[in-house]
């Protein structure tokens, strides 16, 4: 899947990207997002999701963390040490149960951590109650 820019044209609305290489899950991430508020952008994978960080500020991003070309976690390592990123927070929804992922994604500066499948109601809650970036 290539970069798809925002859907909505609304610049009044906070900005959101998920990375995902799986377009069913992109598909109901941005329509959850869009019923939140957000006008949304997708990357396929985390060196174009890098990329898009470098161009343009995010308020929230989900991102997978099985991906190809850069991971999810080293994604979140990455755009944490830009020093041009403008990114706020990061939640990752993974379909990986395991708690040394877990681990290794809030080191490396996730807020948050769900396990695919996802339900709107608590994607919602995450989103609306995870803490800002560090």
């Amino acid at each position: 899947m290539s970069e798809n820019q925002a859907t909505t044209g609304n610049d009044a609305l906070p900005h959101a990207l998920v990375v995902d290489d799986d377009v069913v899950i992109v598909e109901f991430l941005k329509a959850q997002l869009a019923k939140l508020g957000y006008a949304v952008t997708t990357a396929g994978d985390g060196m174009t999701a890098l990329n898009l960080c470098r161009e343009h500020a995010y308020a929230l991003v989900l991102c997978d963390v099985r991906m190809p070309r850069l991971s999810g976690i080293n994604f979140i390592q990455n755009v944490r040490r830009m020093a041009n990123a403008s990114v706020g927070r990061i939640i990752i929804i993974s379909s990986m149960d395991d708690s040394k992922v877990k681990r290794d994604a809030l080191e490396a500066g996730a807020e948050a951590y769900l396990v695919k499948p996802v339900s709107s109601a608590k994607l919602a809650e995450v989103i609306n109650n995870a803490p800002a970036a560090r």
